[in-house]
């Protein structure tokens, strides 16, 4: 797939997951005020993470392989100057993680706890949805925010291949 492409796919990826990611903050608090009790409330919620969570999976992954992928063409771009773009890298990479790491969290400790135990039909308190909701609240928050500091590292480290693609020395 030529490098253009794969930028293509990766910001369509990226944007989806943003996108769902703040629908998805934005959603829990209006499902929350709408229901009467604490079982319905969390039937809501678990109807929105059986289809979030798989998605931003899917769509991660998508995002970690065609940033992956590209990074061969970078290496054939920059030759012997791609050791200088990949130490730009570190910081966005190791932002990059994190947000996996969170999202990981979100959609397989959260999420999938919080589906299965409406499937399971699983008593529930009212505290205990609270506490829920409140990790979900910092969890989808906390990856917005991640997912707009990785962007903003990402306009770095486009200014550094920009900076590297010129003519050598």
């Amino acid at each position: 797939m030529p490098p253009d492409s794969l930028l293509v796919v990766h910001l369509l990826a990226l944007s989806v997951y943003f996108g769902s990611t703040v629908f998805v903050a934005l959603l829990i608090e209006v499902v929350g005020a709408q229901a009467s009790d604490a079982v319905a409330r969390r039937h809501g919620y678990a109807e929105i993470f059986r289809v979030y969570s798989p998605l931003t999976i899917a769509v991660l992954l998508v995002v970690v392989m065609s940033g992956a992928w590209s990074l061969t063409s970078y290496k054939q771009a920059f030759g012997s100057r791609y050791l200088s773009f990949a130490i730009s890298l570190v910081p966005k990479l190791s932002l990059a993680f994190v947000l996996i790491m969170n999202a990981t969290y979100l959609a397989l400790g959260v999420g999938f706890r919080l589906v299965r135990a409406d499937q399971g039909g699983l008593p529930v308190t009212e505290a205990a949805l609270k506490s829920t909701k409140n990790r979900l609240r910092v969890a989808l928050w906390l990856t917005i925010v991640l997912i707009l500091a990785t962007a903003a590292l990402s306009v770095g480290v486009a200014g550094t291949a920009a900076g590297l693609t010129g003519p050598t020395p």
